[in-house]
Parts: C-alpha cells; sequence; structure tokens
C-alpha cells in the first residue's frame, strides 16, 4: 500500500509463489538490488556481491534468504509452474547467463531473497487493508521497475497522491 515504510515492503509489487497451512511465500519484483540498502546480504564472496549490488539486473525479493538466488520467467515449461503465466527456477546454466552477459533474456529476472509470512500472517495484513491483491500481470515483465507499482495501482483507479497514510477498509 502506498502507506507502507517499510522500506522492503514500500511500494514493492510481491509475486505470491507459495500460500499453503505453512506460511506464505513471495518474490518482490520491482526492486533493483542496486536500489536497496542492505545490511547483511550473508554472501560471502566480497567480488560477486559488488557486482549484484552495482548493475540494476539484479532484484531484491525481499529480506529472507538474500544469499539464494532465483530466477523468475513467463513459463516456458521447464522449471516447477506455480502457475500458469510464470515460473521459478534455480537453473545454474540460466543464471550464469543473466550473470555474465551484457542482455538479460527476454521476460526474465534475476532475484535474490524472498518474503515470508507465518501462518495466516498475511491473510491478516490483507484484511486490515496493508496489501492491495491484484492478478497476474506480465506489467512485471514489460514496465520498467521504477514504474510498476504506480502503473498496478493505476489498475484500482488509484494514484499515489490521494491517500491519507493509515490502511484500513472501507
Amino acid at each position: 500500500m502506498p502507506n507502507m515504510v517499510d522500506p522492503y515492503f514500500a511500494k514493492s509489487v510481491i509475486f505470491i509463489c507459495e500460500d499453503d497451512t505453512n506460511g506464505t511465500m513471495g518474490i518482490i519484483v520491482n526492486k533493483p538490488i542496486s536500489q536497496m540498502k542492505i545490511i547483511s546480504s550473508g554472501i560471502k564472496n566480497k567480488i560477486f556481491e559488488d557486482i549484484i549490488n552495482e548493475s540494476e539486473k539484479f532484484f531484491f525479493g525481499g529480506p529472507v534468504g538474500l544469499n539464494e538466488a532465483c530466477i523468475v520467467q513467463k513459463n516456458t515449461g521447464r522449471s516447477d509452474d506455480f502457475a500458469e503465466k510464470i515460473e521459478l527456477s534455480t537453473d545454474l546454466d540460466l543464471i550464469q547467463e543473466i550473470l555474465f552477459n551484457e542482455e538479460t533474456p527476454k521476460d526474465t529476472k534475476l532475484i535474490f531473497g524472498h518474503a515470508a509470512w507465518e501462518k495466516n500472517q498475511l491473510q491478516e495484513e490483507i484484511e486490515r487493508g496493508d496489501w492491495l491483491i491484484q492478478e497476474y500481470s506480465d506489467s512485471i515483465f514489460k514496465s520498467s521497475p521504477k514504474d510498476l507499482w504506480n502503473e498496478l495501482i493505476h489498475m484500482f483507479g488509484l494514484d499515489n497522491y490521494g491517500f491519507v497514510g493509515t490502511s484500513g477498509i472501507s
């Protein structure tokens, strides 16, 4: 929501990957790591950490497991499907291609970390009005990370300026 002040989640677009009786796991898809102030990423290799922090190609998926990478891409049928339109992969060849080639493969994002909620925690936050829920949109690949959040809230008829700073349900 526009009033979210936590720097990890403020203006975050999160793709929910798993929601079951144990809790919820999602990946933030609109925040390049280079724009985030991450205190302790858990990455042991300083050179690798510098490469990641200086690039706009790599994304911050959330504050949990920052030393773990996954690829979010349009569904190609090659990996474990989380939905009909998107999939996650830990394909090492594709991760290396993204890391070391100038261009990132089309409709692909390399993301470090994820967001996690305990059982029922996210549902309670949604009921409190802390989050807006949107069906999948391929805007997560087509729009710039900087513009994605604004584009999606406009789908609700909202803008960034008409908020009072507290969540709730009307």
